[in-house]
């Protein structure tokens, strides 16, 4: 049996999510795992994803520190809108081909939308992959473990509370600024959640949505799974309280075309660059 990367699977979960992560090989009763773990919540109070192959599929499983109860119960009382999220994301992925298991204290929901109401003392999640990655190598490995730990990992972080107050500097247009000008601009939760980030690509894939472009492609491992995010509704215009569809408000582009439709105020739609794309005969296969 092929031994997962784990290291090289958590850098693609961390590209996909921008979250800091980190990857360790374990054995269990003979048989590798891949443990992923957020680093900032530290042991024993936090979990880990166990990504575990056989020749038939990849799982990954919710593992709870021995001392993670209270992240539990604030699971369970996470608000109205995360269990959209949640309900959205188990969707998402059930599409992409992923099998959902989930079990809440003693119950299995008819309803991912319907999770029970606290207090959850127990979590029980995996994520299975149905794989041929052993007649394929270590790199279809890695790409099926790493879809199965993005599902696993997604649905866990939507329960969980995620501060989002970072300033980046972005390269945007604005009126009275000269060409090629930068704003500081706040990052927003609505086009920045990690899970609505994952869910979206886990739709559309992660090939820029306007010329093509494939970074995993063209870079290889380095690139695999990299995309940027962009929001089709400016967010400025969204109205306090707007739950994004990560499906229908989202959309998969590569860093040029980003920052295309941003040359314009409101922002250029997808579907514009995408002509002018095509009529310039840029748009790879």
């Amino acid at each position: 049996m092929t031994v997962l990367d784990s290291r090289r699977l958590a850098e693609l979960l961390a590209a996909r999510f921008r979250i800091a992560l980190t990857g360790e090989t374990r054995y269990v009763d003979g048989s590798s795992c891949a443990l992923i773990r957020a680093t900032d919540i530290q042991e024993p109070n936090g979990f880990s994803v166990r990504v575990t192959t056989s020749w038939r599929s990849v799982d990954a499983e919710f593992v709870p520190d021995g001392f993670a109860g209270e992240l539990v119960r604030t699971m369970g009382r996470a608000p109205a809108e995360a269990r959209v999220l949640f309900g959205s994301a188990a969707r998402a992925f059930l599409a992409a081909g992923s099998r959902i298991t989930l079990r809440v204290n003693q119950s299995v929901p008819d309803k991912y939308e319907t999770l029970p109401p606290p207090d959850w003392n127990r979590f029980e999640l995996t994520a299975r992959r149905m794989s041929d990655a052993g007649l394929r190598g270590a790199d279809a490995y890695l790409a099926d473990a790493n879809e199965a730990a993005v599902s696993c990992l997604a649905l866990v972080l939507a329960l969980l509370p995620i501060e989002e107050s970072r300033v980046e500097v972005d390269p945007l247009f604005e009126a009275g600024l000269p060409e090629g000008a930068v704003t500081r601009v706040e990052v927003n939760r609505y086009e920045r959640s990690p899970v609505n980030r994952a869910i979206c690509i886990a739709a559309h894939g992660a090939k820029c949505h306007a010329c093509g472009f494939d970074f995993g492609r063209s870079y290889g491992a380095i690139g695999t799974g990299y995309i940027e995010v962009h929001h089709k509704l400016p967010v400025a215009k969204l109205a306090p309280g707007y739950l994004v569809n990560p499906v229908a408000d989202l959309v998969p582009l590569c860093a040029n075309c980003h920052a295309m439709v941003h040359r314009a105020d409101p922002p250029i739609p997808v579907e514009a660059l995408k002509s002018l794309l095509h009529d310039a005969q840029l748009v790879q296969p």
